[in-house]
């Protein structure tokens, strides 16, 4: 990283930031050119999950290359370092950024699994039953965080 004075190395920090995101940004590979797509996703033990239609471009993607990047963002305001230069401001924000290879998870409890993860990451509470039928049309795949990077602003 080249600004290490920015780096977050602490893993409760980085969780947090993780844990209170709303959306991350899936980076795939469209025929050698990035395909960014943001998305609801849960976050369990250094795995991402995500879920999607049976059908569709990402899916048509990650089969080609499952090789994925995921973004995670917080900005929290301005900072006026000098009042009348523009060019010397900057955000106040705290980012993560993993890679991985995207793996389409198959059997029935896996998927359930991977949903109940995705639904805690907004709900807190008693997730309710999902049904079977529910659980079999949607495609749920899980991202093994490989590498994991975070920073903030100073």
């Amino acid at each position: 990283m080249r600004r290490s004075k920015q780096e977050i190395t602490d893993k409760t920090e980085i969780e947090e930031i993780i844990r209170n995101a709303v959306t991350a940004r899936l980076g795939l590979n469209r025929d050698g050119a990035p395909y960014i797509v943001p998305m609801n996703f849960g976050y369990e033990d250094g795995t991402f999950f995500f879920h999607c239609a049976a059908e569709g471009l990402k899916l048509e993607l990650l089969k080609k290359d499952p090789r994925v990047c995921v973004e995670i963002d917080e900005a929290s305001g301005l900072i006026k370092n000098s009042a009348d230069k523009p060019c010397d401001w900057g955000i106040s924000y705290r980012s993560v950024i993993a890679t991985g290879t995207a793996k389409v998870l198959d059997e029935a409890d896996a998927k359930k699994h991977g949903l109940q993860i995705i639904l805690r990451q907004f709900e807190k509470g008693a997730i309710p039953e999902m049904s079977e039928s529910s659980i079999a049309a949607t495609v749920v795949f899980a991202v093994r965080a490989e590498t994991l990077t975070a920073k903030k602003s100073k």
